[in-house]
């Protein structure tokens, strides 16, 4: 029974589909089970971001150091999210857990930015997640993560003026005045 268990966990790790972008191997295939069965149990800690009154959970985590995400915030202007960092007391590997449905880039190519210095990465895919690892420096501030597509792709603003838009014109297309 042992050897199956076992054997089932080393196929599930090694079918995850991992590719590296950088040389420190921080999302080995066991760490990557590991956050994928349970993101808080690998150092994690959990970021409830709030977008248009959603709440998504995104996890993230570092392997030495006691540092924290302050704050995550969307910039749909560069289809990007930012995350300010506090307490990076040495350099030290972080690991974020993002579902797809926040950010996503085609064929996974995701630009990173290290305080401002676009940065390497190693990036592994789970179901509708991503997750990257790579490196943070002593006293980094901020995180950028670009993608090709971030929520809100369309603001409710936005939609608003659509749909008003989409009813005129088939108001104006289609309204024949009554004759008397």
């Amino acid at each position: 029974m042992k050897i199956t268990y076992i054997v089932i966990i080393s196929i599930v790790c090694l079918s995850l589909p991992l590719s590296s972008a950088h040389g420190d191997n921080v999302l080995t295939p066991p760490f990557v089970h590991a956050i994928v069965t349970n993101p808080i149990s690998v150092f994690g800690k959990t970021y409830n971001l709030q977008v248009d009154n959603m709440t998504y959970p995104l996890y993230y985590g570092f392997h030495y150091t006691s540092a924290t995400v302050s704050k995550i915030s969307v910039v749909p202007e560069s289809n990007s999210i930012q995350m300010s960092l506090q307490n990076v007391t040495e350099t030290d590997t972080m690991w974020v857990y993002i579902p797809q449905s926040i950010i996503s880039s085609d064929s996974n190519q995701f630009l990173l930015y290290v305080d401002g210095k676009n940065t390497s990465y190693e990036i592994a895919t789970y179901s509708h997640s991503t997750i990257l690892g790579f490196t943070v420096n002593t006293n980094t501030h901020e995180v950028q993560i670009q993608g090709t597509r971030v929520i809100p792709e369309f603001s409710t603003s936005v939609f608003s003026v659509a749909v008003i838009g989409f009813v005129s014109i088939l108001v104006l297309r289609f309204y024949r005045p009554l004759k008397m």
